[in-house]
């Protein structure tokens, strides 16, 4: 009887820190999914700033072109 006691400790010792690495596994994913989002969000909100310049790089590009001419 003492002998399966032991077996079934060490089995429920095993299932425990099976689970802990489970859940660690769990949280490393979670975050590299939070930083792949964060990521994607940065390079849209670079995109939008870009396109929102972009009148106004028009503008100086127009000026300069302007000046050349005269």
């Amino acid at each position: 009887m003492n002998a399966d006691d032991d077996d079934l400790r060490g089995q429920a010792k095993r299932n425990r820190e099976a689970e802990e690495h489970r859940a660690a596994l769990d949280a490393i994913q979670k975050r590299r999914e939070e930083a792949a989002e964060t990521e994607a969000l940065r390079g849209e909100m670079e995109f939008a700033r870009c396109l929102s310049a972009a009148p106004s790089l028009v503008a100086a590009f127009e000026k300069l072109k302007g000046a050349g001419r005269g």
